[in-house]
Protein backbone atom coordinates (compact mmCIF):
# COMPACT_ATOMS: atom_id res chain seq x y z
CA UNK A 1 0.00 0.00 0.00
CA UNK A 2 1.11 3.36 -0.40
CA UNK A 3 2.36 5.36 2.59
CA UNK A 4 -0.19 8.57 1.82
CA UNK A 5 0.93 9.95 5.43
CA UNK A 6 4.19 8.85 4.87
CA UNK A 7 4.81 10.41 1.71
CA UNK A 8 3.47 13.86 2.77
CA UNK A 9 5.56 14.26 5.78
CA UNK A 10 8.33 12.89 3.39
CA UNK A 11 7.86 15.58 0.52
CA UNK A 12 7.91 18.35 3.29
CA UNK A 13 11.16 17.11 4.61
CA UNK A 14 13.01 16.90 1.08
CA UNK A 15 11.95 20.32 0.59
CA UNK A 16 13.10 21.31 3.31
CA UNK A 17 16.32 19.59 2.22
CA UNK A 18 16.35 16.71 4.20
CA UNK A 19 18.19 14.48 1.64
CA UNK A 20 19.19 11.79 4.14
CA UNK A 21 15.45 11.32 4.53
CA UNK A 22 14.85 9.80 1.28
CA UNK A 23 17.57 7.13 1.79
CA UNK A 24 16.89 5.61 4.49
CA UNK A 25 12.72 5.69 2.69
CA UNK A 26 13.87 3.90 -0.07
CA UNK A 27 16.11 1.54 2.37
CA UNK A 28 13.30 0.64 4.08
CA UNK A 29 10.03 0.63 1.41
CA UNK A 30 12.79 -0.87 -1.76
CA UNK A 31 9.81 -3.33 -2.02
CA UNK A 32 6.74 -0.69 -2.17
CA UNK A 33 5.78 0.94 -4.83
CA UNK A 34 5.75 4.08 -2.33
CA UNK A 35 9.51 3.84 -3.26
CA UNK A 36 8.16 5.60 -6.96
CA UNK A 37 6.71 8.64 -5.77
CA UNK A 38 9.93 9.15 -3.59
CA UNK A 39 12.50 8.26 -6.01
CA UNK A 40 10.31 10.68 -8.45
CA UNK A 41 10.58 13.61 -5.46
CA UNK A 42 14.41 13.13 -5.39
CA UNK A 43 15.30 13.98 -8.85
CA UNK A 44 17.63 16.92 -8.01
CA UNK A 45 18.06 16.23 -4.42
CA UNK A 46 20.20 13.10 -5.06
CA UNK A 47 23.35 12.70 -7.29
CA UNK A 48 23.19 10.92 -10.20
CA UNK A 49 25.40 7.91 -8.28
CA UNK A 50 23.07 7.84 -5.61
CA UNK A 51 19.84 7.43 -7.73
CA UNK A 52 21.06 4.77 -9.46
CA UNK A 53 22.50 2.79 -6.35
CA UNK A 54 18.55 3.72 -4.93
CA UNK A 55 17.34 2.16 -7.68
CA UNK A 56 19.13 -0.80 -7.47
CA UNK A 57 18.07 -0.99 -4.25
CA UNK A 58 14.33 -1.47 -5.48
CA UNK A 59 12.00 -4.30 -6.13
CA UNK A 60 11.99 -5.38 -9.86
CA UNK A 61 8.19 -4.03 -9.77
CA UNK A 62 9.29 -0.92 -8.92
CA UNK A 63 12.78 -0.67 -11.60
CA UNK A 64 10.69 -1.47 -14.28
CA UNK A 65 8.22 1.32 -13.80
CA UNK A 66 8.47 3.28 -16.38
CA UNK A 67 8.88 6.64 -14.51
CA UNK A 68 11.98 4.92 -12.34
CA UNK A 69 13.30 3.69 -15.59
CA UNK A 70 13.23 7.60 -17.09
CA UNK A 71 15.06 8.53 -13.93
CA UNK A 72 17.53 5.91 -14.31
CA UNK A 73 18.48 6.46 -18.13
CA UNK A 74 18.76 10.28 -16.89
CA UNK A 75 21.22 9.67 -14.21
CA UNK A 76 23.63 6.86 -16.59
CA UNK A 77 23.41 9.70 -19.06
CA UNK A 78 24.99 11.90 -16.65
CA UNK A 79 27.39 9.59 -15.34
CA UNK A 80 28.29 8.10 -18.73
CA UNK A 81 29.11 11.70 -19.85
CA UNK A 82 32.73 13.16 -20.42
CA UNK A 83 33.87 15.20 -17.50
CA UNK A 84 36.89 17.03 -16.68
CA UNK A 85 39.75 15.11 -17.70
CA UNK A 86 38.55 12.44 -19.19
CA UNK A 87 38.70 11.64 -23.01
CA UNK A 88 35.93 12.83 -25.09
CA UNK A 89 33.32 11.14 -26.74
CA UNK A 90 32.47 11.43 -30.23
CA UNK A 91 28.95 12.04 -31.68
CA UNK A 92 28.20 12.72 -35.29
CA UNK A 93 25.70 14.44 -37.38
CA UNK A 94 24.19 14.00 -40.64
CA UNK A 95 22.74 17.13 -42.25
CA UNK A 96 22.20 17.55 -46.42
CA UNK A 97 23.71 14.49 -47.40
CA UNK A 98 27.17 14.96 -45.03
CA UNK A 99 28.47 13.71 -41.75
CA UNK A 100 29.76 15.84 -39.38
CA UNK A 101 31.35 14.46 -36.63
CA UNK A 102 32.69 16.54 -33.10
CA UNK A 103 36.35 14.79 -33.43
CA UNK A 104 36.48 16.48 -37.50
CA UNK A 105 37.69 18.93 -34.40
CA UNK A 106 38.74 17.46 -31.23
CA UNK A 107 42.17 15.45 -30.67
CA UNK A 108 43.61 16.78 -33.47
CA UNK A 109 46.43 18.92 -31.77
CA UNK A 110 44.79 21.80 -30.97
CA UNK A 111 42.83 23.42 -27.71
CA UNK A 112 39.11 23.32 -29.00
CA UNK A 113 36.24 25.43 -27.64
CA UNK A 114 32.95 24.00 -28.15
CA UNK A 115 29.74 26.11 -27.80
CA UNK A 116 26.45 24.13 -27.64
CA UNK A 117 23.69 26.73 -28.33
CA UNK A 118 20.74 27.60 -30.18
CA UNK A 119 19.47 30.84 -32.02
CA UNK A 120 15.97 31.18 -29.79
CA UNK A 121 18.08 30.86 -26.83
CA UNK A 122 18.99 34.45 -25.45
CA UNK A 123 21.98 33.79 -22.61
CA UNK A 124 23.38 31.76 -25.60
CA UNK A 125 23.51 34.53 -27.86
CA UNK A 126 24.57 36.43 -25.55
CA UNK A 127 27.66 34.26 -25.11
CA UNK A 128 28.68 34.73 -29.19
CA UNK A 129 30.53 37.88 -28.56
CA UNK A 130 33.22 36.16 -25.95
CA UNK A 131 33.35 33.27 -28.38
CA UNK A 132 34.09 35.91 -31.65
CA UNK A 133 36.76 37.08 -29.14
CA UNK A 134 38.28 34.23 -28.04
CA UNK A 135 38.83 32.92 -32.01
CA UNK A 136 39.89 36.58 -32.91
CA UNK A 137 42.77 36.63 -30.20
CA UNK A 138 43.68 33.18 -30.22
CA UNK A 139 43.13 31.21 -33.63
CA UNK A 140 46.56 32.45 -34.53
CA UNK A 141 47.72 30.49 -32.03
CA UNK A 142 46.19 27.30 -32.31
CA UNK A 143 42.62 27.60 -30.89
CA UNK A 144 39.84 26.29 -32.87
CA UNK A 145 36.09 27.73 -31.54
CA UNK A 146 33.54 25.08 -32.66
CA UNK A 147 29.66 26.09 -32.61
CA UNK A 148 26.89 22.77 -32.13
CA UNK A 149 23.83 24.14 -32.43
CA UNK A 150 21.52 21.73 -30.56
CA UNK A 151 17.52 21.65 -30.34
CA UNK A 152 17.15 24.17 -33.17
CA UNK A 153 16.06 24.48 -37.08
CA UNK A 154 19.04 24.78 -39.52
CA UNK A 155 17.48 27.43 -41.12
CA UNK A 156 17.29 29.69 -37.89
CA UNK A 157 20.57 29.01 -36.78
CA UNK A 158 21.92 30.38 -39.79
CA UNK A 159 19.69 33.36 -39.70
CA UNK A 160 21.31 33.74 -36.30
CA UNK A 161 25.06 33.26 -37.93
CA UNK A 162 24.60 35.76 -40.12
CA UNK A 163 22.62 38.19 -37.66
CA UNK A 164 26.15 38.25 -35.18
CA UNK A 165 28.45 38.24 -37.71
CA UNK A 166 29.75 34.00 -36.54
CA UNK A 167 33.13 33.31 -38.53
CA UNK A 168 34.05 29.82 -36.36
CA UNK A 169 32.97 26.98 -37.90
CA UNK A 170 29.46 25.13 -37.00
CA UNK A 171 27.80 21.92 -37.09
CA UNK A 172 24.27 22.56 -37.73
CA UNK A 173 21.14 20.01 -36.57
CA UNK A 174 22.85 18.17 -33.99
CA UNK A 175 19.99 18.02 -32.18
CA UNK A 176 19.88 15.78 -28.72
CA UNK A 177 23.18 14.03 -30.38
CA UNK A 178 25.89 16.09 -29.23
CA UNK A 179 23.59 17.11 -25.45
CA UNK A 180 22.94 13.49 -24.97
CA UNK A 181 26.41 12.57 -25.16
CA UNK A 182 27.46 15.26 -22.75
CA UNK A 183 24.85 15.09 -20.52
CA UNK A 184 23.72 18.28 -21.07
CA UNK A 185 20.58 20.14 -20.14
CA UNK A 186 20.84 23.67 -20.56
CA UNK A 187 22.32 25.49 -22.88
CA UNK A 188 24.96 27.32 -23.59
CA UNK A 189 27.08 24.97 -22.42
CA UNK A 190 30.77 25.59 -23.45
CA UNK A 191 33.38 22.87 -23.03
CA UNK A 192 37.69 23.39 -23.66
CA UNK A 193 39.13 20.03 -24.94
CA UNK A 194 42.76 20.02 -24.83
CA UNK A 195 44.85 19.33 -27.68
CA UNK A 196 44.47 15.28 -27.43
CA UNK A 197 40.88 15.55 -27.04
CA UNK A 198 40.65 15.53 -23.00
CA UNK A 199 38.24 17.58 -21.33
CA UNK A 200 39.45 20.99 -19.71
CA UNK A 201 37.02 22.78 -18.68
CA UNK A 202 33.30 22.03 -18.30
CA UNK A 203 30.14 24.98 -18.00
CA UNK A 204 32.39 27.67 -18.82
CA UNK A 205 31.00 31.12 -19.32
CA UNK A 206 31.45 34.53 -19.84
CA UNK A 207 34.90 35.96 -18.29
CA UNK A 208 35.41 32.42 -17.34
CA UNK A 209 36.05 32.01 -20.81
CA UNK A 210 38.84 34.27 -21.52
CA UNK A 211 40.53 33.13 -17.38
CA UNK A 212 40.89 30.04 -18.79
CA UNK A 213 42.58 30.32 -22.17
CA UNK A 214 44.90 32.93 -20.89
CA UNK A 215 46.74 30.27 -18.63
CA UNK A 216 46.93 28.51 -21.59
CA UNK A 217 48.21 31.25 -24.01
Amino acid sequence: AVHQDMLAKLKDEVEGGAQKVITDYIAAHKDDISAINVLQMSRGLLSEQEMVDMIALCCAEVQNNSVVVELKKQADLVLQAPQEGDMFKDFEVEYEGKTYRLSDYVGKGQYVLVDFWASWCGPCRGEIPNLKAAHEKYQEKGLVVLGVAAWDKPEDTKKAIEEDGITYPQILNSQEAGTDVYAIKGIPHIILFAPDGTVVKRGLRGAAIEEELSKIY
